[in-house]
C-alpha cells in the first residue's frame, strides 16, 4: 500500500501556493489577439414576444463588433441525437429566441472588444415586448382554461393513432367474418341505451394527473423539481401521464 502514503497525512498540493497567492492562471486570464467579449440581453418576463428591437445606438458605439439575434442562427433541428439517449425537438431550448418562455432566457448577444463595452452596449439597446400568458404551477396549468407556458399547448408529447391492422390473414379473416355475418339472420334489436362517449386514447382527468404527480413527488421522483423550468414541466408531466 505504498501508493497511499498521503492518506491520513497533511500535504501540500502542487497548485496550492499559486492559488492562495493569486499567481494561478485560469481560462479567464488568457487573452488572444483579436479576441472579443460577449454579453447577453436576457428576458425580463416569464413569457413574451419580442415586437421591436432598436440596436442602432449600440452598433454605433466604438468597439462593438456585432449583435446576434435568433434570426441570425439556424432554426431548431428536430430529431438530432444529443447523446445519453436525448433527441432534440423543435421546442427545445434555443441559444437565442424572440419568444422567451422563462425570465432570463437569452434574446440577443453583443460582441465587443472588451467586457465593459459589451455591457454598455446592452444598456443602449431598446427592446419592446408583448406579454403572453405564463404558468408557474404545473398542477394549475393542467386545469381547463388555465394559461400554458408555451403557445403550442400544454404538453410536448401527444398520443399517436393506433396502427392499422396488417393486410393478409387478418384481413381475410375479417372479410370472411363479415360475409358470414351477412348470411346469418340478424338478431333481435336490443333496447336502446344511452351511454357517455368513450374518452379519447391517452386522455386522463385532472384529478388523475394531480394524484400521479403527488405520488411521484412523495417518493422523491424528479417531478418534485419540475417548478424549476416550465418547459421541463411540460415534458415531465406529459411523460408521466402517458401523453
Amino acid at each position: 500500500m505504498a501508493d497511499q502514503k498521503l492518506v491520513g497525512q497533511n500535504y501540500t498540493t502542487p497548485d496550492l501556493v499559486a492559488k492562495v497567492t493569486g499567481q494561478a492562471k485560469y481560462a479567464e486570464d488568457f487573452k488572444a489577439e483579436g479576441m472579443l467579449f460577449a454579453k447577453l440581453l436576457l428576458s425580463p418576463m416569464p413569457h413574451a414576444r419580442v415586437t421591436r428591437i432598436d440596436m442602432s445606438a449600440a452598433l454605433a458605439m466604438p468597439g462593438v463588433k456585432a449583435i446576434l439575434t435568433a434570426d441570425d442562427l439556424p432554426g431548431a433541428q428536430a430529431g438530432a441525437t444529443l447523446g445519453e439517449n436525448v433527441v432534440s425537438t423543435a421546442q427545445g431550448e434555443r441559444p437565442l429566441t424572440m419568444e422567451p418562455v422563462y425570465e432570463g432566457e437569452p434574446i440577443l448577444a453583443v460582441a465587443a472588444v472588451d467586457e465593459l463595452t459589451a455591457a454598455e452596449a446592452i444598456e443602449r439597446i431598446q427592446i419592446e415586448f408583448e406579454p403572453l400568458p405564463f404558468s408557474v404551477d404545473p398542477i394549475e396549468s393542467l386545469k381547463p382554461g388555465s394559461p400554458n407556458a408555451r403557445l403550442q399547448g400544454n404538453t410536448w408529447i401527444r398520443p399517436t393513432a393506433p396502427p392499422s391492422p396488417p393486410a393478409g390473414r387478418a384481413g381475410a379473416g375479417a372479410a370472411a367474418g363479415a360475409a358470414a355475418g351477412a348470411a346469418a339472420p340478424a338478431p333481435a334489436a336490443a333496447p336502446a341505451a344511452v351511454s357517455a362517449p368513450a374518452p379519447p386514447v391517452g386522455a386522463v382527468s385532472f384529478a388523475d394527473v394531480a394524484e400521479r404527480i403527488k405520488k411521484l413527488a412523495a417518493v422523491g421522483a424528479k417531478a418534485a423539481r419540475v417548478a424549476l423550468h416550465t418547459g421541463v414541466v411540460r415534458f415531465l408531466v406529459g411523460h408521466m401521464v402517458g401523453w
